[in-house]
């Protein structure tokens, strides 16, 4: 933390009020982007319980898995979130453009648009990258067979979680990191990672200050936690009860007694999802600084987080990801290492700038 943003934030906890600390955006945001808001089972390390997706916020899909350690449900799960998630991408497959030649480099063709995923915090990148770990190489024929767009959601969220890890990357991002980018509060960097704590600092409600909202922030009734974790006391008093009677109901075989537990299940879901969801549309919504004149947006062009025409997956299915025997070798991890350490000098001097 530097000290003009330690300032800043003791200014901000003087006047109640977040304080900017950017005169121009630092992260590119799209007009369209793609929401998505997971929660998993607690105790597991790739359950997914549920999830609010979409492009509007009016109309979330939501999905739920009754049982989140039944393998079927769970790939099921994975299924639906592919029907959002792949189609959004390959609209972005629409046009092309030519990148003019650089410096000993020949013109190149890239996508003219890319995708945008947002999710509230880091901890959903990195739920994201074990939901793509776990159903990249899944097939869709054979033993075990998953829904055919379950592999190609795996590659995509393992692309996109992998570009997550550059500064600047805007193809996944955290919410609360792009917030904290232009905004310093009164509370402590960790508190910040409360996108309800956060936006309450920023956009706190009328005859309201920062620290009041973010205080009422803490209450996991009226702002339940914005995942993927979920509060324990919800674990163990509702939902718990609640998937104990969805098995019973599979374990009887009333149909009836399963839609009725399904729907409870999705009620209290979506009750733990919903302020989360409308947190995250409100920052979207919230007035941004503008970008840096006459700047390719960041992320989308000169950025190695950038969405080239090679991270289209091949027609015929194969992965763009190789499948690591015991991890990268030495070579690919310094040329990895090598091209985080030059993407953080060009985003330091961006931001700069």
């Amino acid at each position: 933390m530097s000290t003009l943003t330690s300032l800043a934030r003791a200014q901000a906890f003087e006047a109640g009020r977040a304080q900017p600390i950017a005169t121009v955006r630092h992260v590119h945001v799209s007009g369209r982007p793609l929401v998505f808001v997971p929660l998993a089972l607690a105790g597991e390390a790739c359950a997914p319980l549920a999830a609010m997706v979409g492009e509007d916020p009016r109309s979330p899909h939501l999905l739920v898995v009754s049982q989140p350690r039944n393998r079927t449900q769970r790939f099921a799960f994975a299924g639906e979130l592919a029907d959002v998630i792949v189609p959004y991408i390959e609209e972005c497959f629409a046009e092309e453009e030519t990148v003019p030649a650089g410096r000993d480099r020949e013109p190149r063709i890239r996508y003219a648009d890319a995708p945008q995923i947002l999710v509230p915090s880091r901890a959903g990148i990195s739920l994201a990258r074990l939901l793509g770990r776990s159903t990249r190489f899944r097939r869709a024929d054979g033993d075990y067979a998953v829904p055919a767009a379950v592999p190609l959601l795996g590659r995509w969220l393992t692309f996109l979680a992998e570009r997550a890890e550059y500064p600047g990357a805007c193809l996944m991002l955290a919410a609360t990191d792009a917030l904290a980018l232009h905004w310093a509060t009164g509370q402590s960097p960790v508190e910040d990672l409360n996108i309800a704590a956060l936006l309450g600092w920023i956009d706190p409600p009328a005859g309201v200050t920062g620290q009041e909202a973010a205080l009422a922030a803490e209450d996991p009734v009226r702002w339940p936690p914005a995942g993927p974790a979920t509060d324990p006391t919800f674990d163990n008093e509702v939902l718990a009860p609640l998937i104990a009677a969805c098995d019973r109901a599979e374990d009887i075989g009333s149909e009836r007694d399963q839609r009725r537990a399904r729907a409870a299940l999705e009620q209290a879901l979506a009750a733990q999802l919903q302020p989360t969801w409308e947190l995250m549309w409100r920052a979207v919504d919230l007035p941004h600084p503008p970008p840096p004149r006459g700047a390719v947006p960041a992320g989308w062009g000169t950025h190695p987080a950038a969405f080239p025409p090679d991270a289209q997956p091949p027609p015929g299915g194969g992965a763009p990801q190789p499948r690591p025997a015991r991890g990268p070798g030495s070579r690919a991890a310094c040329s990895r290492l090598r091209a985080r350490q030059a993407s953080l000098a060009a985003w330091r001097v961006r931001c700069a700038c």
